[in-house]
């Protein structure tokens, strides 16, 4: 079975690059939640019983450092053009809150069971699923605003060709460029 073009990785790194890019996000993500429970309130904010508002706080915090490693990844050229930007930040600030406080605390079973139960009447998990991706996502965004702004029409060329596979410009980004080229001479017509 093959691996989708979209999870391809960037051309060039070593499986221990790699590797690197998902353990710093994966630190970055628990500095981040453990750092500012710590610091703005206390460890224990972060027990399954405490009140909410604290851990959305640290978990804001986690998912901005977590995507803001992989967007710094992402302009590097590490990890991959999907993976840095959506797979790797969403299953890292997913995963990473929750194996601390499971660690830290103990696994909540009934908790576990109860939200399996009521997953689609549960407005708190989905306000902590908001907060784990809104902050991150819109700070990868902005990296990346900024960092396409410095660049001219050839220099992000260049590093389409030096960190993109042939395969994945040729599926994701000729492909939009040749769309959009027939569009615009349409509509100069």
């Amino acid at each position: 079975m093959e691996r989708p073009t979209a999870l391809d990785p960037f051309v060039d790194q070593t499986c221990r690059e790699h590797a690197l890019v998902v353990g710093i996000g994966t630190i970055a993500c628990a500095v981040g939640y453990v750092g500012t429970a710590v610091l703005v309130f206390d460890l224990s904010v972060l027990d399954h019983g405490g009140p909410n508002l604290p851990r959305w706080l640290a978990s804001s915090v986690a998912s901005l450092a977590c995507w803001g490693v992989y967007s710094v990844a992402f302009v590097r050229g590490r990890g991959g053009p999907v993976t840095s930007a959506l797979v790797y930040p969403v299953s890292t600030v997913l995963v990473v809150p929750v194996a601390i406080r499971w660690l830290t605390f103990g696994p909540v079973w009934s908790a576990i069971r109860d939200r399996i139960t009521w997953v689609f009447l549960d407005v708190g998990l989905l306000v902590t699923a908001v907060v784990l991706v809104i902050p991150g996502l819109s700070m990868f965004l902005f990296v990346l605003s900024v960092w396409g702004a410095r660049l001219d029409e050839t220099r992000i060329r260049n590093w389409q060709r030096r960190h993109l596979s042939a395969e994945f410009r040729e599926a994701f980004v000729d492909g939009t460029e040749t769309e959009s080229g027939s569009f615009d001479e349409r509509d100069a017509r």
